[in-house]
């Protein structure tokens, strides 16, 4: 019969479990009875506005728009940022398209009406 080594596996130092001392709670909430509030994101910062979308390539800081309130978030897929647009008057997706190119901003894709 031939006899196997025996090996000691140690942890890695990277996968062994932390546990906190035994004083700490694990959540603090959970003892105090009532649940931790969630902040609320402001309602102006939250709420969509615009009426059009289209994702943009800024060189440099958003130039005013005359006859567009607008906002841009930082997320895009293909550009530097998603411009949400609302008219002051009566305009549509050309006029944006208008509006931006007379402010050296390019617009990727199109223009996209809120779903």
């Amino acid at each position: 019969m031939t006899q196997l080594p025996i090996t000691v596996r140690t942890p890695h130092p990277y996968r062994s479990p932390v546990t906190p001392p035994p004083t700490a709670p694990l959540c603090p909430q959970a003892h105090a009875g009532t649940p931790a509030p969630v902040p609320a994101a402001p309602a102006a910062v939250a709420r969509v506005f615009g009426t059009l979308f289209v994702e943009v390539i800024l060189t440099g800081p958003l130039p005013a728009l005359p006859g567009w309130h607008v906002r841009l978030w930082p997320q895009a897929r293909l550009g530097d940022a998603t411009l949400e647009a609302c008219p002051e008057r009566e305009g549509g997706a050309d006029d944006l398209r208008a509006a931006l190119q007379a402010a050296s901003v390019q617009a990727l894709g199109p223009v996209r009406p809120r779903r």
